[in-house]
């Protein structure tokens, strides 16, 4: 997962991209191949153009949303499918499934807080019910943090569509930095680990 400065549609943005590829020995038998990118607004964090390429064995897709903020609507089109298209009206403030991860880390839960956050995948809008379990001492390649965690259903697209919650662990500090991820994925269980961290401009 990456985070950079970027342009979209004239528009100064945050790109956050999430790739996910198997590596040989997977591949002979499970291939994957994922970019998502999510380009969001740099001070709300709100999402105005989604692009989501997926490749799980067999299975491919192409996918694309545009957000219009001021109508409060959502426009989706299946490239897979010759570019069709529709149209859908959303709540303000909705996000797609990645830009919703960035987001709620901003929100400052603690120990048995929650928040709910719309989010709307192309096909339908649901709401992302987000509650801090604890605050944990985490060690990772990177270092050691201390955390809180955060319990998620994120009904994330690609590999990372889970079974159940989904636990993330973030510094426990105004950077909310997450250095922690598990997960139930769909040919087992997930568990990432910040390995270093690194800054880009300012």
């Amino acid at each position: 997962m990456e985070v950079t400065n970027a342009v979209d549609d004239n528009n100064s943005v945050f790109k956050i991209s999430s790739t996910v590829k198997s590596n040989s020995f997977i591949s002979m038998f499970y291939p994957v191949n994922e970019v998502i990118e999510s380009y969001v607004d740099i001070n709300s964090l709100q999402p105005y153009h989604y692009r989501s390429r997926l490749q799980e064995g067999s299975y491919r897709s192409d996918k694309e949303i545009i957000f219009d903020r001021e109508k409060n609507i959502a426009t989706y089109i299946n490239h897979k499918a010759g570019g069709k298209h529709r149209v859908m009206e959303i709540k303000e403030g909705t996000h797609d499934p990645l830009s919703v991860v960035y987001f709620f880390r901003t929100i400052p839960l603690q120990a048995g807080q929650s928040a709910d956050i719309e989010v709307h995948d192309g096909n339908k809008s649901w709401t992302l019910v987000v509650q801090g379990v604890k605050k944990e001492k985490v060690r990772t390649p990177a270092g050691t943090f201390n955390t809180i965690k955060i319990k998620a259903l994120i009904k994330y697209e690609g590999l990372f569509v889970n079974k159940g919650d989904v636990f993330i662990w973030f510094t426990d500090d105004e950077a909310r930095m997450p250095v922690k991820i598990e997960s139930r994925i769909k040919i087992g269980n997930i568990t990432a680990l910040l390995i270093g961290k690194q800054i880009k401009g300012n």
